[in-house]
């Protein structure tokens, strides 16, 4: 009799894990970084070893209808070292119709990153001196549901995709079982809503543009909080070239006050502008070397003063310089990156550097 139990058992046990198994197949992918920093300028804090790590979780599997999904999280370390569950997707694929995904930090729709140069990475988004990365606004800093196009359904390869946020208020990593934060009128909004087009209209040119809005607003705004980028990028044999331009406006509750707290190392101006341009040339199929720059731009609308029509505006712009050099070795790709900036953290005067010696392993 116990023969016979321990027999069943086995066999429900089996079917149960031929159900998952048709279900879908779960894969773990990840990367690991190492780096040595070395600041300077007036941001001189000496030496600083550290490690990242990203470990990707992902389902895939298909539905009766013929559509296919795919799951993913992430396990990886903040900038501060704990470790987080985030980046976390759910993608069905809705045959020759495109794909819709819902996304909780993941999702991005934005662009400034699009003209994609640098040997080791994309400027100030793999590193900078500055207090914070980037000057837009993405869908993906909310929990929300993008739609995108099939790619070949337009000429000239354009793709397009929309994203939206429902409660800009919630935050992310929620359940149903989260009760959520209030949604209230306010200058960041209720919701937000982004959009993004892509193409390549002759082979080497990748051009794209995003914009962003947010709903539901207060309507004694002066200013809504929207942000927009455009870029391209050309290659043609072992050279890229690229550029891009964006900017962000801030939600200012009155029109004749200027955005509150606003200090030196806060995003909180008015308004940002920002371009760059660089190049990029693949010395040969393991050695790259890139140089590029970006320019930062912060506005600030001073109150206006009682019995004045017009307002004292002032602007500081931070310049970056990146100089990459990669070096692949199979498995593994060693880089070094400088960064020099003046006006840093948007502060006149204020010059900083860093160099970054890396080692990237992906499996």
């Amino acid at each position: 009799m116990r023969n016979i139990i321990k027999t069943l058992v086995v066999l429900f046990s089996a079917s149960l894990f031929s159900v998952v198994a048709k279900a879908g197949e779960l894969s773990v992918t990840g990367s690991a970084t190492a780096t040595l920093v070395h600041n300077g300028g007036v941001n001189h804090l000496g030496k600083g070893l550290g490690i990242t790590n990203e470990l990707m979780f992902s389902a895939t599997g298909e539905l009766d209808n013929g559509y296919s999904w795919k799951y993913h999280t992430e396990l990886d370390m903040a900038d501060g070292g704990a470790a987080s569950n985030d980046d976390t997707a759910l993608v069905i694929t809705l045959g020759d119709m495109g794909t819709l995904g819902i996304y909780d930090a993941e999702g991005g729709l934005s662009t400034e990153t699009g003209y994609g140069i640098g040997a080791v990475g994309v400027g100030q988004d793999y590193s900078n001196t500055m207090t914070q990365t980037g000057m837009g606004t993405d869908i993906s800093s909310d929990t929300n549901i993008t739609y995108t196009m099939p790619s070949g359904l337009l000429p000239f390869g354009i793709v397009g995709a929309v994203g939206y946020a429902p409660n800009t208020a919630d935050g992310q990593g929620n359940s149903q079982k989260n009760t959520g934060a209030l949604n209230v009128v306010d200058a960041d909004g209720q919701n937000a809503t982004q959009y993004r087009l892509t193409a390549a209209p002759i082979d080497g040119l990748k051009i794209g543009a995003d914009y962003y809005e947010v709903g539901g607003a207060s309507s004694a705004l002066g200013q809504e909080h929207t942000s927009g980028n455009y870029y391209a990028q050309y290659a043609i044999g072992n050279f890229k070239v690229g550029m891009f331009q964006g900017y962000m406006e801030t939600g200012v509750a009155n029109k004749h006050a200027t955005a509150s707290a606003d200090t030196a190392t806060a995003k909180n101006g008015d308004r940002y502008d920002s371009d760059g341009f660089g190049i990029e040339f693949a010395v040969n199929d393991q050695v790259s070397v890139s140089y590029s720059e970006e320019e930062y731009e912060r506005t600030d609308y001073q109150t206006i003063t009682a019995g004045s029509s017009t307002r004292v505006v002032s602007s500081v712009t931070s310049d970056a310089k990146y100089i990459q050099a990669a070096y692949n070795i199979g498995g593994a790709t060693v880089g070094v990156a400088l960064v020099d900036t003046d006006n840093s953290d948007f502060t006149a005067g204020r010059e900083e550097s860093r160099t970054v010696f890396s080692i990237a392993m992906e499996f």
